[in-house]
């Protein structure tokens, strides 16, 4: 570990600052989400450990989405501070990458303006859901799909996914959670709906996302698909925006962060 860090940091820190933005893909199975929390592993806690035993000073990082307990993601963007010009970028990603556990990669590492931040820049989120409606669910497919065993129509969930494009008040697709937004207007860009055999992928853009909104919106487009739901229910829900009154929330192994958009 001492040639690790002397290998990347031949020289004492000076006082150039530099932000540091970080491409992350992960399977959030094990974690308890992206923030630290006192109640088990995060994927916060986890960069946190291994950067501070590569560079050898407490090291803070912002993502850019709190993803959640069992969320996944392939597109995660986090920023972290370096007070060296001296470090290089391409040794700490690799020395990185060999002390994170498999289930935690970096992709990428470069150096951002000193203004950039990556949650209030964003532009745009994508994130993907699946689901599989056969009767038995592949073990390949435990850790990344909701096992939903019902024949779902996929017009019917096509048609309510319309209802949802555009500026909303989306209270109705929010659970609740303390400290959570008081303002749940969000703007939803596009929802497209792909048949995959007996499996469905959910794509979702939009702007921001209020919490478990993905997952809310996932749940009552298969409750809609399943006629758990009337068809077009989706308007009466937004207008009297009582979550209960809405579908149940995806779990979260069908969630993948996949990608955000920065102007």
């Amino acid at each position: 570990m001492e040639s690790m860090v002397l290998s990347l940091a031949s020289s004492p820190l000076n006082a150039m600052t530099r932000n540091i933005k970080m491409t992350l893909c992960y399977d959030g199975t094990s974690y308890l989400g992206w923030q630290k929390t006192k109640e088990g592993p995060s994927i916060e806690e986890t960069l946190e450990k291994v950067f501070e035993k590569i560079l050898q000073q407490k090291t803070s990082f912002q993502a850019a989405s709190r993803t959640d307990a069992g969320v996944h993601a392939e597109g995660q963007i986090v920023n972290f501070h370096l007070k060296s010009n001296s470090i290089c970028l391409k040794k700490l990603l690799q020395s990185a990458n060999k002390l994170l556990p498999s289930d935690i990669l970096i992709e990428k590492i470069e150096e951002e303006s000193p203004f950039f931040h990556p949650t209030l820049d964003s532009r745009s989120k994508e994130y993907h859901y699946r689901v599989s409606t056969s009767f038995f669910l592949s073990p390949f497919k435990t850790r990344t799909h909701w096992h939903f065993p019902c024949i779902l129509d996929e017009t019917l969930m096509k048609n309510g996914a319309l209802h949802l494009i555009g500026k909303k008040d989306f209270k109705a697709f929010t659970n609740h959670k303390k400290n959570s937004h008081k303002d749940t207007i969000r703007e939803v860009f596009s929802i497209e709906i792909v048949k995959e055999g007996l499996d469905f992928l959910f794509i979702i853009k939009g702007d921001h996302f209020l919490y478990k909104m993905v997952r809310n919106i996932v749940g009552t487009l298969c409750y809609i698909g399943c006629h758990k739901l009337p068809y077009d229910c989706i308007e009466s829900l937004l207008s009297q925006k009582l979550r209960m009154k809405a579908g149940v929330t995806a779990p979260a192994c069908g969630l993948v962060l996949k990608s955000i958009v920065y102007a």
